[in-house]
C-alpha cells in the first residue's frame, strides 16, 4: 500500500496546532452573508470539528444581510451613518426577526454537521442567553442612531460556565440595556468585546473578502499590531475594512493573542487558517510573527528534533543533550508563530577575534522561506557585536551555500589551534570556509 505522502506531511504540520488549541477559547465572528446554503453547512461542519478537538468556541453571528432582505421586502431602504445602520422601531423589529431566523438556521446546521465529526451520535450543546448588555450609540454628527447600540459589557462568568459545560456559546448581535430596551449591535463589536473580556486565545472573523487587502488587492498575510495601526493611520485600508482591522488591532492590544481575518466562502478556510503554518487570510498579532532569539533550556527538544536527522545522515556532528545543556548560550533559534523552525550557534575561542558559525539548520517544512539567510544575518550581527574579525564555517555538503553568501575556502590550518585539534580528531575532513568581518568588526 502506498503511503499518502501529502496527507502525512499535512497532518504532521497540523498536529502541533491541534495540541496547542485544545482547551483554548476562540471567538469566531461570522458575517451574516455567509450564513445560508452550502457555505453555512460547511462552516457548521468545521465548527463541530473544532469542538471535537477540544476547542472552546464562542460564535457571534452577523445579521446585516438578513435585515436588509426583510427591509427590502417591506419596501424600505436601509439607512447608514459612518457605516453603521440607523435603527428605528421598524428596523429593530426586522433585526429581532433576522436574529431569530439566523440563529435557528445555525443550530440546525450544527446539528446536521455532527455526522462529519468524531462527535457523531453525541449532540453538541449550543448555549444562548443574555450575555451582552448594551447602551445606545446616541447621536452621530446630528443623526440620531435610534436603537443602534454599542456593547456595554459581556457577562464573562456566564459565558465561561457554558464553555466549562462543553457548550458552544452562540451570541446574536442584539443587546439589552438596564432599562429593558433592546439594541441592534455590530457582530464585529461584540466579537471583539467578547474576545477581550474572555482573554481568548484567538479572535477570528469570517467575512466575504479573503483578508485585509493592500492597494493592489492582495491579501496581507501577517501584520503586527503596529503595522496594522500604521495602515489605518495612513489611510491604506479599504473603507469597508477599516472597522474590521481596527477591531483586530484593539483585540491584540488588549490581551487577545491573535486576530485572524479570512474569507468564509472557501471550503475549509477556517481549518487551513488555524492548522497550517502559512494560513489563508490575514493574521494580526501584537508582536512580529517571526523572530530570532537567544535559545533557552526549554528549547532543547526542538533543537534536537531539528538537528537529529542531519546527525544521522552524517551532515552534522552528533551533539548530546548534555552538550546542548552546557552550550545552550551559544544557540539562537528562529520562531514563527510560536514554533521553532531553525537554529544556529556561534562558537568562540581563546582568540576573541575568531568565531565559528555552527549548527545552522532550518526545518524541511520551511526551507523555501529564506530562514537560512535570516539566521546567517543574525549570527553575523552577533559576531560583529563581539568584535569578531573572522567567522569560520565547516561543512561536508553545503559549501556552495556558504560560497554564494560571501565565504571563502581556506585551508584547515587557518583554524584556531583548539578547533584544529578537534577537526583532526573527528576525521570528517569538512571543508573550511571563512568570512572576513573586518578589523573593526
Amino acid at each position: 500500500m502506498t503511503v499518502p505522502v501529502d496527507f502525512i506531511r499535512d497532518f504532521r504540520e497540523a498536529a502541533p496546532y491541534i495540541h496547542y488549541l485544545r482547551g483554548k477559547t476562540l471567538v469566531i465572528g461570522i458575517a451574516g452573508s455567509l450564513l445560508s446554503g452550502p457555505t453555512l453547512q460547511t462552516l457548521a461542519a468545521d465548527l463541530n470539528l473544532l469542538a471535537s478537538l477540544g476547542v472552546r468556541l464562542v460564535v457571534v453571528h452577523g445579521s446585516r444581510t438578513q435585515i436588509n432582505t426583510l427591509a427590502e421586502a417591506h419596501g424600505l431602504t436601509p439607512q447608514y451613518r459612518n457605516g453603521r445602520r440607523i435603527t428605528d422601531e421598524t428596523t429593530l423589529t426586522h433585526a429581532k426577526q433576522a436574529c431569530g431566523i439566523v440563529r435557528s438556521d445555525i443550530e440546525a446546521a450544527l446539528s446536521f454537521g455532527l455526522s462529519q465529526t468524531p462527535l457523531r451520535g453525541k449532540p453538541l450543546s449550543i448555549a444562548g442567553g443574555n450575555f451582552v448588555s448594551a447602551r445606545p450609540l446616541g447621536i452621530i454628527d446630528g443623526t440620531d442612531m435610534g436603537y443602534t447600540g454599542i456593547v456595554r459589557k459581556i457577562d464573562t462568568e456566564a459565558v465561561r460556565r457554558r464553555l466549562d459545560d462543553g457548550a458552544l456559546v452562540l451570541i446574536s448581535p442584539l443587546g439589552h440595556s438596564l432599562s429593558g430596551k433592546t439594541f441592534n449591535l455590530s457582530m464585529g463589536d461584540i466579537a471583539e468585546a467578547a474576545a477581550v473580556a474572555l482573554q481568548a486565545e484567538k479572535l477570528v472573523y469570517l467575512v466575504e473578502q479573503e483578508g485585509i487587502l493592500n492597494e493592489q488587492g492582495q491579501v496581507l498575510p501577517n501584520l503586527s499590531g503596529q503595522e496594522a495601526r500604521a495602515l489605518l493611520t495612513g489611510g491604506r485600508v479599504q473603507n469597508n475594512q477599516q472597522r474590521l482591522l481596527q477591531s483586530a488591532v484593539n483585540a491584540v492590544e488588549n490581551g487577545v493573542q491573535r486576530t485572524q481575518i479570512l474569507g468564509g466562502r472557501q471550503n475549509g478556510s477556517l481549518i487551513a487558517e488555524l492548522f497550517t503554518r502559512h494560513g489563508v487570510g490575514t493574521s494580526v498579532a501584537r508582536n512580529a510573527f517571526m523572530n530570532i532569539r537567544q535559545a533557552q533550556t526549554g528549547d532543547i527538544p526542538d533543537i534536537t528534533a531539528l538537528i537529529r536527522p542531519l546527525e544521522e545522515q552524517g551532515i552534522l556532528l552528533r551533539r548530546s543533550r548534555e552538550y546542548l545543556e552546557n552550550h545552550i548560550g551559544e544557540f539562537s533559534v528562529l520562531e514563527h508563530d510560536r514554533r521553532i523552525y531553525g537554529c544556529v550557534a556561534l562558537k568562540t575561542f581563546a582568540d576573541p577575534g575568531i568565531g565559528e558559525l555552527a549548527c545552522l539548520v532550518v526545518s524541511p517544512e520551511a526551507q523555501d522561506s529564506g530562514y537560512g539567510e535570516l539566521l546567517l544575518e543574525h549570527l553575523i550581527g552577533q559576531a560583529r557585536s563581539r568584535n569578531i574579525r573572522t567567522l569560520y564555517a565547516l561543512s561536508t555538503r553545503t559549501g556552495e551555500w556558504f560560497l554564494e553568501r560571501g565565504f571563502q575556502t581556506v585551508p584547515s590550518e587557518s583554524l584556531p589551534p583548539e578547533r584544529l585539534n578537534e577537526y583532526r580528531e573527528n576525521g570528517r575532513k569538512s571543508k573550511v570556509f571563512a568570512y572576513n568581518l573586518g578589523e573593526n568588526g
